[in-house]
Protein backbone atom coordinates (compact mmCIF):
# COMPACT_ATOMS: atom_id res chain seq x y z
CA UNK A 1 0.00 0.00 0.00
CA UNK A 2 2.90 2.24 0.52
CA UNK A 3 4.17 4.83 -2.40
CA UNK A 4 8.38 4.04 -2.00
CA UNK A 5 8.16 2.97 1.77
CA UNK A 6 5.65 6.11 2.44
CA UNK A 7 2.71 6.11 4.30
CA UNK A 8 0.12 7.86 2.16
CA UNK A 9 -2.33 9.89 4.72
CA UNK A 10 -5.15 11.96 3.45
CA UNK A 11 -6.20 14.96 5.83
CA UNK A 12 -10.04 16.17 4.65
CA UNK A 13 -11.56 18.89 5.61
CA UNK A 14 -15.25 20.45 5.19
CA UNK A 15 -14.64 23.25 3.05
CA UNK A 16 -11.86 24.84 1.21
CA UNK A 17 -8.64 22.92 1.46
CA UNK A 18 -6.64 26.42 2.09
CA UNK A 19 -7.78 25.96 5.85
CA UNK A 20 -5.39 22.95 6.01
CA UNK A 21 -2.42 23.64 3.28
CA UNK A 22 -0.02 24.03 6.18
CA UNK A 23 0.26 20.91 6.82
CA UNK A 24 2.24 20.57 3.66
CA UNK A 25 4.38 23.12 4.61
CA UNK A 26 5.20 20.88 7.67
CA UNK A 27 5.80 17.91 6.46
CA UNK A 28 9.92 18.28 5.57
CA UNK A 29 11.34 14.90 4.88
CA UNK A 30 8.90 13.08 7.04
CA UNK A 31 8.29 9.65 5.03
CA UNK A 32 4.44 10.93 4.26
CA UNK A 33 2.54 10.62 0.79
CA UNK A 34 0.41 13.13 1.79
CA UNK A 35 -2.88 14.00 0.52
CA UNK A 36 -5.13 17.16 1.18
CA UNK A 37 -8.69 17.77 0.25
CA UNK A 38 -12.24 18.71 0.81
CA UNK A 39 -15.34 16.25 1.28
CA UNK A 40 -16.44 18.14 -1.91
CA UNK A 41 -13.72 16.16 -3.38
CA UNK A 42 -15.64 13.06 -2.66
CA UNK A 43 -17.44 10.60 -5.43
CA UNK A 44 -18.58 7.92 -6.51
CA UNK A 45 -20.46 5.37 -8.99
CA UNK A 46 -23.00 3.15 -8.02
CA UNK A 47 -21.85 0.03 -10.05
CA UNK A 48 -22.49 -2.92 -7.37
CA UNK A 49 -19.46 -4.72 -6.09
CA UNK A 50 -17.11 -2.39 -8.17
CA UNK A 51 -18.29 0.01 -6.00
CA UNK A 52 -15.26 2.77 -5.08
CA UNK A 53 -14.98 5.83 -3.10
CA UNK A 54 -12.37 8.05 -4.52
CA UNK A 55 -11.06 12.13 -4.14
CA UNK A 56 -10.38 13.04 -7.31
CA UNK A 57 -9.06 9.84 -9.13
CA UNK A 58 -7.95 7.93 -6.08
CA UNK A 59 -9.55 5.24 -4.31
CA UNK A 60 -9.99 5.40 -0.54
CA UNK A 61 -8.48 2.55 0.23
CA UNK A 62 -5.20 3.01 -0.94
CA UNK A 63 -4.70 5.36 1.85
CA UNK A 64 -3.35 3.74 5.05
CA UNK A 65 -4.86 6.74 7.60
CA UNK A 66 -7.50 9.20 7.22
CA UNK A 67 -7.23 12.57 9.52
CA UNK A 68 -10.80 14.10 9.68
CA UNK A 69 -10.12 17.60 10.62
CA UNK A 70 -13.15 18.97 10.56
CA UNK A 71 -16.51 18.24 9.09
CA UNK A 72 -18.79 21.39 8.85
CA UNK A 73 -21.87 20.64 7.43
CA UNK A 74 -21.39 17.55 5.59
CA UNK A 75 -21.83 15.00 8.23
CA UNK A 76 -23.04 12.37 5.46
CA UNK A 77 -20.07 12.74 3.53
CA UNK A 78 -18.06 11.65 6.89
CA UNK A 79 -20.41 9.28 7.70
CA UNK A 80 -19.76 7.90 3.91
CA UNK A 81 -16.37 8.10 3.97
CA UNK A 82 -15.63 6.59 7.77
CA UNK A 83 -17.86 3.39 6.51
CA UNK A 84 -16.13 2.62 3.89
CA UNK A 85 -12.58 3.23 5.68
CA UNK A 86 -14.17 0.96 8.39
CA UNK A 87 -14.43 -2.16 5.66
CA UNK A 88 -11.05 -1.18 3.76
CA UNK A 89 -9.64 -1.19 7.81
CA UNK A 90 -7.93 2.25 6.94
CA UNK A 91 -7.16 4.13 10.34
CA UNK A 92 -9.38 6.88 11.25
CA UNK A 93 -8.27 10.00 13.38
CA UNK A 94 -10.33 10.53 15.42
CA UNK A 95 -11.43 7.41 16.20
CA UNK A 96 -14.69 8.30 17.37
CA UNK A 97 -15.57 7.63 14.16
CA UNK A 98 -14.55 4.02 14.10
CA UNK A 99 -17.60 3.38 16.82
CA UNK A 100 -20.28 6.19 16.19
CA UNK A 101 -19.60 7.84 12.94
CA UNK A 102 -23.28 8.33 12.42
CA UNK A 103 -23.73 11.06 15.34
CA UNK A 104 -20.10 11.83 16.40
CA UNK A 105 -19.87 13.39 20.14
CA UNK A 106 -17.78 16.20 18.70
CA UNK A 107 -21.38 17.29 16.84
CA UNK A 108 -23.71 16.56 19.73
CA UNK A 109 -22.30 18.09 22.32
CA UNK A 110 -24.98 16.78 24.48
CA UNK A 111 -23.18 13.32 23.89
CA UNK A 112 -20.27 14.71 24.78
CA UNK A 113 -20.92 16.03 28.08
CA UNK A 114 -22.69 12.85 28.98
CA UNK A 115 -19.77 10.59 28.71
CA UNK A 116 -17.74 12.82 30.17
CA UNK A 117 -20.21 13.35 32.66
CA UNK A 118 -20.31 9.61 33.19
CA UNK A 119 -16.47 8.83 33.24
CA UNK A 120 -16.62 11.13 37.07
CA UNK A 121 -14.81 13.72 35.19
CA UNK A 122 -14.74 16.91 36.98
CA UNK A 123 -17.33 19.01 35.71
CA UNK A 124 -19.30 22.12 36.74
CA UNK A 125 -23.01 20.86 37.73
CA UNK A 126 -25.14 20.57 34.44
CA UNK A 127 -28.58 20.77 33.36
CA UNK A 128 -29.85 19.75 29.59
CA UNK A 129 -33.37 20.89 27.47
CA UNK A 130 -35.21 23.24 26.38
CA UNK A 131 -35.05 27.21 26.90
CA UNK A 132 -38.08 26.64 28.86
CA UNK A 133 -36.51 23.63 30.89
CA UNK A 134 -33.06 25.74 31.95
CA UNK A 135 -34.95 28.15 33.10
CA UNK A 136 -37.49 26.23 35.47
CA UNK A 137 -34.43 23.44 36.75
CA UNK A 138 -32.32 26.08 36.58
CA UNK A 139 -33.98 27.65 39.76
CA UNK A 140 -33.91 24.18 41.58
CA UNK A 141 -30.40 22.92 40.82
CA UNK A 142 -28.11 26.55 39.95
CA UNK A 143 -27.23 29.09 42.02
CA UNK A 144 -27.07 32.51 40.27
CA UNK A 145 -25.17 33.30 38.47
CA UNK A 146 -24.83 30.56 35.70
CA UNK A 147 -23.52 29.78 32.52
CA UNK A 148 -26.20 29.16 29.94
CA UNK A 149 -24.94 27.97 26.48
CA UNK A 150 -26.54 26.36 22.94
CA UNK A 151 -25.52 23.21 22.24
CA UNK A 152 -24.85 24.25 18.53
CA UNK A 153 -22.21 27.43 19.53
CA UNK A 154 -18.70 27.14 18.31
CA UNK A 155 -15.78 29.79 19.95
CA UNK A 156 -17.68 30.60 22.65
CA UNK A 157 -20.41 32.34 20.69
CA UNK A 158 -23.91 32.05 22.24
CA UNK A 159 -22.81 32.04 25.50
CA UNK A 160 -24.41 34.10 28.37
CA UNK A 161 -24.10 35.13 32.15
CA UNK A 162 -27.28 34.35 33.86
CA UNK A 163 -27.20 36.72 36.85
CA UNK A 164 -30.79 36.53 37.88
CA UNK A 165 -34.67 35.58 36.82
CA UNK A 166 -34.74 38.77 34.58
CA UNK A 167 -31.93 37.78 32.60
CA UNK A 168 -33.57 34.15 31.41
CA UNK A 169 -36.50 35.85 31.02
CA UNK A 170 -35.08 38.21 28.58
CA UNK A 171 -33.19 35.78 27.08
CA UNK A 172 -36.13 33.55 26.20
CA UNK A 173 -37.71 36.51 24.54
CA UNK A 174 -35.20 37.25 22.68
CA UNK A 175 -34.62 33.51 21.06
CA UNK A 176 -38.51 33.82 21.00
CA UNK A 177 -39.18 33.15 17.35
CA UNK A 178 -35.90 32.83 16.10
CA UNK A 179 -34.51 29.27 14.58
CA UNK A 180 -32.35 29.85 18.07
CA UNK A 181 -35.69 28.60 20.05
CA UNK A 182 -35.95 25.16 19.16
CA UNK A 183 -32.14 24.91 19.90
CA UNK A 184 -31.33 22.56 23.11
CA UNK A 185 -29.27 24.25 25.56
CA UNK A 186 -27.41 23.92 28.52
CA UNK A 187 -27.17 25.45 32.05
CA UNK A 188 -24.02 25.05 33.68
CA UNK A 189 -22.73 26.33 37.09
CA UNK A 190 -20.54 29.47 37.15
CA UNK A 191 -17.25 28.75 38.34
CA UNK A 192 -15.22 31.89 39.76
CA UNK A 193 -12.19 31.24 37.97
CA UNK A 194 -9.90 34.77 36.28
CA UNK A 195 -8.27 32.07 33.43
CA UNK A 196 -9.52 29.44 31.30
CA UNK A 197 -6.95 26.82 29.99
CA UNK A 198 -6.78 24.93 26.95
CA UNK A 199 -4.84 21.83 26.45
CA UNK A 200 -3.96 20.22 23.24
CA UNK A 201 -3.97 16.68 23.28
CA UNK A 202 -2.24 14.76 20.38
CA UNK A 203 -2.57 10.82 20.74
CA UNK A 204 -2.77 10.63 24.17
CA UNK A 205 -0.23 13.17 24.90
CA UNK A 206 -0.94 16.56 25.82
CA UNK A 207 2.11 18.80 23.58
CA UNK A 208 1.02 21.90 24.33
CA UNK A 209 -1.06 24.48 26.90
CA UNK A 210 -2.01 27.82 27.38
CA UNK A 211 -4.31 29.94 29.34
CA UNK A 212 -6.42 33.05 28.47
CA UNK A 213 -8.70 35.55 30.85
CA UNK A 214 -12.33 33.82 31.26
CA UNK A 215 -15.09 35.64 28.95
CA UNK A 216 -16.12 37.61 31.77
CA UNK A 217 -12.71 38.63 33.05
CA UNK A 218 -11.26 40.10 30.01
CA UNK A 219 -10.92 43.33 31.49
CA UNK A 220 -9.52 42.97 35.11
CA UNK A 221 -7.09 39.98 34.19
CA UNK A 222 -4.03 40.46 32.44
CA UNK A 223 -3.29 38.11 29.17
CA UNK A 224 -1.21 34.98 30.13
CA UNK A 225 0.46 32.53 27.50
CA UNK A 226 1.79 28.90 27.83
CA UNK A 227 1.23 26.95 30.44
CA UNK A 228 2.80 24.08 32.49
CA UNK A 229 -0.30 21.84 33.69
CA UNK A 230 -0.49 19.90 37.18
CA UNK A 231 -0.41 16.48 36.56
CA UNK A 232 -4.21 16.19 37.60
CA UNK A 233 -4.85 18.70 35.17
CA UNK A 234 -3.00 17.16 32.25
CA UNK A 235 -3.95 13.24 33.14
CA UNK A 236 -7.57 14.75 32.87
CA UNK A 237 -7.01 16.30 29.56
CA UNK A 238 -6.06 12.87 28.32
CA UNK A 239 -8.89 11.00 30.04
CA UNK A 240 -11.33 13.51 28.43
CA UNK A 241 -10.22 12.66 24.91
CA UNK A 242 -10.44 9.19 25.33
CA UNK A 243 -13.68 9.22 27.11
CA UNK A 244 -15.18 10.88 24.11
CA UNK A 245 -13.15 9.11 21.44
CA UNK A 246 -10.89 11.78 19.86
CA UNK A 247 -7.22 11.73 19.28
CA UNK A 248 -6.54 15.48 18.38
CA UNK A 249 -8.57 17.42 21.22
CA UNK A 250 -8.82 21.01 22.43
CA UNK A 251 -9.72 20.46 26.34
CA UNK A 252 -10.48 23.52 28.48
CA UNK A 253 -9.91 23.53 31.92
CA UNK A 254 -11.18 25.99 34.92
CA UNK A 255 -9.68 26.54 38.05
CA UNK A 256 -11.60 27.84 40.66
CA UNK A 257 -9.80 31.11 42.17
CA UNK A 258 -11.02 30.34 45.61
CA UNK A 259 -10.44 26.41 46.03
CA UNK A 260 -8.02 25.76 43.23
CA UNK A 261 -9.98 23.20 42.00
CA UNK A 262 -9.63 22.01 38.59
CA UNK A 263 -13.14 21.63 36.08
CA UNK A 264 -13.36 20.58 32.59
CA UNK A 265 -15.59 22.47 30.54
CA UNK A 266 -15.51 20.64 26.98
CA UNK A 267 -13.74 18.60 24.93
CA UNK A 268 -13.45 19.97 21.35
CA UNK A 269 -12.84 18.07 17.78
CA UNK A 270 -10.76 19.96 15.53
CA UNK A 271 -9.63 22.58 17.64
CA UNK A 272 -7.95 25.61 16.75
CA UNK A 273 -3.99 25.27 17.60
CA UNK A 274 -2.97 29.16 16.49
CA UNK A 275 -2.37 29.97 20.04
CA UNK A 276 -0.96 27.04 21.50
CA UNK A 277 1.89 26.84 18.23
CA UNK A 278 2.36 30.65 18.82
CA UNK A 279 2.81 30.83 22.71
CA UNK A 280 4.25 27.14 23.35
CA UNK A 281 6.58 27.82 19.80
CA UNK A 282 5.72 24.49 18.83
CA UNK A 283 4.50 23.46 15.09
CA UNK A 284 1.43 21.46 15.38
CA UNK A 285 0.98 20.12 12.30
CA UNK A 286 4.17 18.44 12.20
CA UNK A 287 3.52 17.27 15.26
CA UNK A 288 0.10 15.96 14.12
CA UNK A 289 1.88 14.52 11.14
CA UNK A 290 4.53 12.22 13.33
CA UNK A 291 1.44 10.74 15.23
CA UNK A 292 -0.55 10.39 12.06
CA UNK A 293 2.71 8.53 10.82
CA UNK A 294 3.44 6.19 13.87
CA UNK A 295 -0.15 4.65 13.70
Amino acid sequence: MHIFGKKRILIIVGGNIEKISVFKEALGDMPIDLTLASFSDLNYLGLGKSFKLKIGDTDIKHFDVIYIRMIGKRLEDASLLASYAKRHRIKLVDSLYKEEHMIPSSIAKSVETRKLLEAGIPMPKTIYGSLEFIKEASSKILKYPYILKSTSGRKAREVWLVNGEKDIESRVKILEGTEKAGVRYFGQQYIEASQRIRALVVGGEVVGAITRPTKWNKEEFPQKSQVFLKKEDMEMSVKAAKVVGLDICGVDILHDDKTGKSYLIEANAAPSWKLIAKDCQINVENVILQYLCRI
